[in-house]
């Protein structure tokens, strides 16, 4: 058989696999170790299925995920976002929907501590939604803010979409992780642009707060000066070239830990460390199982004949770029963003190299499109985390709480494409 032709029926036996309910990990791995087979034998197949997973698996640079997730656990067990949520609320809530924005900027400031959508959203849905159910925020714009905000903690850093996806794509995770910050900024304020908006239009969706005096705003900043001053050396680290994205993670997480002492129990603290475990057990499986398949399509030609038949239309590159990025909007409806990054980009990445597309420009606008992905049905994960928290509002109100944020990010998304200097504007300037 025709190895090409090989790779298209592993992908369309790959795609059957999982709209059937097949676990990533064990449908990537099953597809690419039959097609190794097929094209090389059983023992050459069974050899380099095991080589490839071992020797990618034990890189240094995978280290950075499970102290980022550390970090994260290690945040929540401080109450950080409690702290920061508050603030916010002390400071904005006397705006026009000032609770929606402070949950927002809370989103926000806990993406700084916390590289998973959903974690973030479960967070912050705990937090938040109570306050805004008591004040009265309609329950569509209150879960389309934590869902929305959720969606952060994968754009500003630390990421665990841009780990993976600068593994993959053999970029540097140091400059991935410093390129989420300013798109990370532009949507967290877009969002709350948006909301002032909708809000001054139509008081009815929430109300201000009222009496909150100063005294009360600068006693809430007490609680997140620790979080401030973590995230400044984490980032600076990596940005002034003093540490490498593994050893920036190892001071967050020793950060965070030190911050969450004084209400760490020893049974929270296996706790971290057990959930730590889990999840990066869960990813790496995952990046087991996808290492063994893009190892055979890379045997079967397959990336590099797509790219050469791209590079060759008579499309402008935008067009073909804006169609990739919208083949993510449908990936959405039955993957996770670590799937359709692990699948989707070892193949695409030739294609961008001949199109001349900056891979960090690239990495940013797929998370982007990841993002959108989480708020939009029939998936929607972080529509199916905020279900779990709130229950008396149904999946239909989520996700029309959703429309609007998706919107917003649409138009950003656009921005980005006019304008990639905002993605490259701190990479290009962080020392090597």
């Amino acid at each position: 058989m025709d190895p090409i032709t090989l790779g298209v029926l592993s992908i369309i036996a790959l795609t059957l696999l999982l709209i059937s309910g097949v676990r990533i990990a064990f449908a990537t791995a099953m597809c690419g170790f039959f097609g190794l087979w097929i094209l090389r034998g059983y023992g050459p197949a069974a050899s380099l299925s095991a080589e490839t997973v071992y020797g990618h698996l034990v890189s240094y640079n995978l280290l950075v995920l499970p102290l980022f997730i550390l970090m994260g656990f290690f945040a929540y067990y401080a109450n950080i976002t409690r702290d920061i949520y508050w603030a916010a609320r002390q400071w904005l809530g006397h705006l026009p929907g000032g609770l929606a924005i402070a949950t927002v900027i809370g989103c926000a400031g806990f993406a700084a501590a916390c590289g998973a959508s959903t974690a973030s959203a479960a967070v912050m849905g705990r937090v938040a939604l109570p306050e805004l159910k008591k004040y009265g925020y309609d329950d569509k714009v209150s879960t389309g803010c934590v869902a929305a905000g959720g969606t952060l903690a994968i754009m500003i850093p630390p990421s665990v979409l841009f780990v993976i996806y600068g593994f993959i794509a053999e970029e540097s995770i140091g400059a991935l992780l410093l390129a989420g910050i300013l798109p990370g900024l532009l949507q967290a304020g877009s969002y709350v642009v948006m909301l002032l908006i909708r809000f001054k239009l139509n008081p009815e969706l929430g109300p201000p707060i009222r009496g909150i005096t100063w005294p009360d705003r600068f006693r809430a900043l007490t609680g997140i000066w620790g979080m401030i001053l973590i995230i400044l050396l984490v980032m600076g680290s990596m940005y002034t070239g003093l540490a490498t994205p593994t050893e920036a993670a190892g001071v967050g997480a020793l950060g965070a830990l030190a911050m969450a002492l004084p209400r760490l129990s020893l049974g929270k603290f296996w706790g971290a460390m057990a959930e730590t475990a889990r999840t990066t057990a869960l990813i790496f499986a995952i990046v087991a199982g996808v290492l063994i398949y893009v190892h055979f399509l890379g045997f079967t030609g397959m990336p590099a004949a797509i790219a050469d038949w791209i590079a060759h239309l008579d499309v402008p590159v935008m067009v073909i770029l804006i169609c990739i990025l919208a083949l993510y909007l449908v990936m959405g409806m039955f993957l996770d963003g670590i799937g359709m990054i692990l699948l989707t980009v070892p193949i695409l990445l030739p294609t961008i190299h001949q199109l001349g597309v900056n891979p960090i420009v690239f990495g940013v606008l797929v998370v982007r499109m990841v993002e959108i992905g989480l708020m939009t049905p029939p998936v929607g994960l972080n529509v199916f985390v905020l279900k779990g928290v709130a229950p008396g509002v149904s999946m239909g109100d989520i996700f029309r709480g959703c429309g609007w944020f998706v919107f917003v990010d649409i138009i950003n998304v656009a921005i980005l494409l006019a304008f990639p200097a905002i993605i490259l504007l701190i990479p290009t300037t962080m020392i090597k």
